[in-house]
């Protein structure tokens, strides 16, 4: 029985989402979007759209009844440069890089950015005359398990330190 009353509340709040984002902006249709767009009638704000800058990052979502907002979406293969950007081809885009990570013209290959190493020098190596760009870990943070980027206070052994208590 309780589950049938919820699912009832869902699917009204839902209806009434709907026929509210009817109601949003009449004005927004497909004439509205610029090149490499189409117009969605019911999109909804997670996950955000991907632009050039978080293409490779996935959001998760809370399973949360969200109303629906119309609005005009990047076609396929395509991102928006910046928020309100327009919709350009990947290629365009430029390079990207995983969450907890940056962008830099010239990263040194020397650097050990584990969270053993905390972004010391590896013994023994010397740094090339010529630097290649690539993706480093953000400021603060650093690899787990030569994984993924992770604030210090992931790292193991900071889980307890007082710096990461708060």
């Amino acid at each position: 029985m309780f589950k049938c009353a919820v699912l009832i509340v869902c699917y009204l709040g839902l209806v009434t989402a709907q026929q509210l984002s009817d109601y949003v902006n009449p004005s927004l249709n497909q004439s509205a979007c610029g090149k490499n767009e189409y117009f969605e009638k019911c999109t909804f704000e997670c996950p955000p759209e991907k632009t050039c800058e978080t293409r490779l990052i996935n959001v998760y979502c809370p399973a949360v009844v969200m109303p629906c907002i119309p609005k005009c979406i990047c076609k396929p293969g395509f991102y928006r440069n910046g928020p309100g950007g327009e919709c350009i081809s990947e290629e365009e885009c430029g390079p990207a890089c995983p969450e907890g990570e940056v962008y830099k013209d010239c990263r040194d290959p020397c650097v050990d950015e584990s969270c053993d190493a905390m972004g010391s020098l590896i013994p023994g190596c010397k740094s090339p005359e010529s630097c290649e760009p690539g993706c480093v870990c953000r400021e603060g943070f650093y690899k787990l398990y030569n994984f993924i980027c992770v604030p210090k206070c992931y790292c193991p052994g900071f889980w307890d330190s007082p710096e990461c208590r708060n």
